[in-house]
């Protein structure tokens, strides 16, 4: 009987310890949520007493719309933004203040970069009546909700679309169904996808022909008609990698650009020859032209457009060509039809030199700000000419020729960045065509040995000396030779004789190059400058795979340097010196 007593108490003392600790557990969720809310409180107290707490609604206004502009626009080029939430909805949940001040500003949420389909009413509802920025730079992205970016499309200032093939068709008929009052920026391009769909083109249809304030039309890889309404009146035009449907003759062409006598920038992708269909009777005025840029394109389609065109004289060239023949002096011809006449002084050129590509840059500056060699920002650079090597054009002389070409040209600084053995008549070329140098930059990797030996040549005076105004001398990337450094030496000494002394060195990322050997230096030259790194050319871990600089390399045998490169990760072309002779 007591037994069957104590086996009936357990399950009462069980549940009771089970409700115990459900109303326990009940409280602590009470306490923590409490403390939460509590810690909540403190930290907007916090914000609230911070000094960004107390600025004007209208300097975070400014602040906040900076940052969604610098998303929107800094990775005009880059990787396309993730579908996340908007940059807008990400300020509102910082603070109450920020919110507050957030939502009363429409332009905020008129930035609609990569925005995902869940968040476009939002976007819409609280932007009001602003303009609207519309950014999908990813096709994957666009394709989800381009029915309810187009629905807006009276609102829209800047529209930059990227497709498929295979969708093209249906995007086309939405921009074609209303006018486009507000645009000011199209830009449109088709993704490279495998596809046998036909595309319509872009004609006159688009925008139902109404697009009032368009300034600028940009389009990669798309079908079009040169006649269609959206070529007038443009800003800037850039038209890249166009289909054969769409590629024009020369008349259709220049009757495109004399619509457009506000042009500004101008940049084509030629690679086709065009169809000369005209004889050159007068040409096309483009006054206000700034830029032009002719990417992918043949020789032979620049001097023929070139030909065609009248800009002013200060306007920055970007080439970027085929193997360029033998017409080079008919391309300079057309570009510059008034050598003689007035124009900006050229102070600085700088060339990229490698087996398969030079370039060649002509700047109005003595340095470059910008480190891009192909169609720069940089408004100094006046021309820029990048070009694929042939058999016949393999001479790194070559930019000494175009720069023969160049009018206003003093050239005082020189830069060269070069993976080829650049030999004596290279340098010596470039003396006789650059009598005012004063700096020169060399980057590898290469060697100095051609400079050294053809800036020791010349008369008894300084004025008979290469290079007889040079005074800077800039290395970077340099493989230094076993005994260049003392041979430099010797230079600086031999020069300073003659009244032709270099007074400035940069050396940057030498190899082969150790503290004692740059006391040397300081020894001779007032101003030497260098990073202090020690890098030398031995194969292995150092203990026998032998010096790999070109002068060990020339006096050691072929089987001798074979074996120390085989134990070496110094990368060496074979064929990087190979170049004909003049």
């Amino acid at each position: 009987m007591a037994l069957s007593t104590s086996l009936d108490i357990i399950p009462r003392m069980g549940s009771a310890v089970i409700e115990h600790c459900c109303v326990t557990r009940s409280h602590t969720d009470k306490d923590k949520a409490a403390l939460a809310e509590s810690l909540r409180g403190l930290r907007s107290r916090r914000i609230t007493f911070s000094c960004i707490s107390w600025l004007p609604p209208e300097i975070l206004t400014t602040i906040f719309t900076y940052i969604v502009e610098e998303d929107a626009f800094k990775s005009r080029g880059g990787t396309p933004r993730p579908c996340t939430a908007p940059i807008s909805m990400i300020i509102t949940h910082v603070c109450k203040h920020w919110r507050q001040v957030a939502l009363e500003c429409p332009t905020l949420w008129a930035y609609l970069n990569c925005v995902s389909a869940n968040w476009l009413d939002i976007m819409f509802e609280r932007s009001k009546k602003a303009a609207l920025v519309v950014i999908y730079r990813s096709p994957g992205s666009l394709r989800k909700c381009f029915q309810q970016i187009f629905s807006q499309l009276h609102r829209i200032k800047f529209l930059q679309l990227c497709s498929y093939p295979w969708e093209v068709n249906r995007i086309l008929d939405c921009l074609s169904s209303q006018p486009a009052p507000s645009l000011q920026t199209f830009k449109f391009s088709v993704a490279r996808k495998s596809h046998t769909r036909v595309i319509k083109p872009i004609s006159d249809a688009i925008f139902q022909g109404q697009a009032p304030l368009l300034r600028s039309v940009e389009l990669t890889e798309c079908t079009f008609s040169w006649t269609s309404c959206i070529f007038s009146g443009l800003r800037t035009l850039d038209v890249r990698r166009i289909g054969s449907a769409s590629y024009p003759t020369l008349s259709q062409l220049l009757s495109a650009l004399r619509r457009m006598s506000e042009l500004e920038q101008l940049a084509l992708g030629l690679s086709s020859r065009i169809s000369e269909d005209i004889e050159l009777s007068d040409q096309v005025p483009l006054t206000r032209l700034k830029s032009i840029t002719l990417d992918a394109c043949t020789l032979r389609n620049a001097v023929s457009l070139f030909s065609c065109l009248a800009f002013p004289v200060n306007v920055k060239i970007a080439l970027n060509l085929a193997p360029i023949g033998n017409r080079l002096s008919d391309l300079f011809s057309a570009m510059y039809k008034d050598p003689d006449g007035p124009g900006s002084i050229i102070r600085s050129m700088r060339a990229s030199l490698s087996y398969h590509t030079f370039g060649v840059q002509f700047g109005t500056s003595v340095t470059f700000k910008s480190g891009y060699l192909w169609d720069p920002r940089d408004d100094d650079i006046l021309l820029s000419i990048q070009f694929k090597c042939s058999s016949s054009t393999r001479k790194p002389p070559i930019i000494f020729d175009m720069c023969q070409m160049v009018p206003h040209r003093q050239i005082q600084s020189l830069f060269v960045t070069t993976s080829l053995g650049l030999q004596d008549n290279f340098w010596r070329i470039g003396s006789g065509d650059l009598p005012e140098l004063e700096s020169i930059q060399l980057s590898g990797p290469c060697n100095i040995r051609s400079l050294i030996a053809v800036l020791q040549s010349g008369g008894i005076r300084g004025s008979d000396m290469v290079y007889p105004s040079l005074h800077a001398l800039e290395l970077e990337n340099i493989d230094f030779g076993c005994g260049e450094v003392e041979e430099l030496q010797d230079l600086v000494i031999m020069r300073a004789g003659h009244g032709a002394g270099i007074h400035e060195l940069r050396l940057v990322k030498c190899r082969n190059l150790v503290g004692d050997k740059v006391q040397l230096l300081k020894e001779v030259v007032t101003d030497v400058n260098w990073d202090g790194l020690e890098e030398g050319l031995v194969g292995g871990d150092g203990s026998g795979g032998g010096c790999l600089c070109h002068i060990c390399r020339d006096e050691s045998s072929g089987e001798d340097y074979m074996r120390a490169l085989l134990h070496s990760d110094y990368d060496y072309d074979p064929d990087s010196d190979a170049y004909p002779e003049d």
